[in-house]
């Protein structure tokens, strides 16, 4: 799990396992990029949503085909974002498809400059999304 800013987090695919730590943390919401079925040992979305559920969170599902970010999608997750208090984990395969959907839905208003920051410090490249980010 990477932090890019207080209150939202991008990792890589999780597992039942990884709920009650999760909760642990702090973590309210999750928000699922990655489509089921992607990968041979990937444990689908229903399975993860009733684990994150028994744990007190919230669970949304938005499949994201990696690279394909049009704007309804983004309308989406940034539908998913707002209005939300706590601690959001969105999470796909590597926590990219995720992180890139944050990037270009800006929920949080940050400048350009200040978006490639966050990611960069949390491992990601961002420089090929950043032209479309709305200011």
């Amino acid at each position: 799990m990477k932090q890019i800013t207080p209150n939202f987090y991008v990792a890589e695919q999780l597992t039942p396992s990884h709920m009650t730590s999760l909760a642990e943390a702090g973590i309210r919401h999750l928000i699922c990029n990655r489509p089921d079925h992607e990968g041979e040992a990937q444990t689908d979305s229903a399975v993860l949503k009733a684990s994150a559920e028994q744990q007190g969170m919230t669970f949304d599902f938005l499949p994201t085909a990696p690279g394909q970010f049009d704007a309804e999608l983004v309308k989406q997750f940034a539908a998913l974002m707002a209005g939300r208090e706590g601690k959001t984990l969105a999470f796909c395969r590597t926590g990219t498809r995720s992180l890139s959907l944050w990037t270009l839905a800006n929920p949080e208003h940050k400048s350009r400059d200040v978006l490639l920051s966050l990611a960069e410090h949390a491992g990601y490249n961002m420089s090929d999304l950043i032209d479309r980010v709305a200011q």
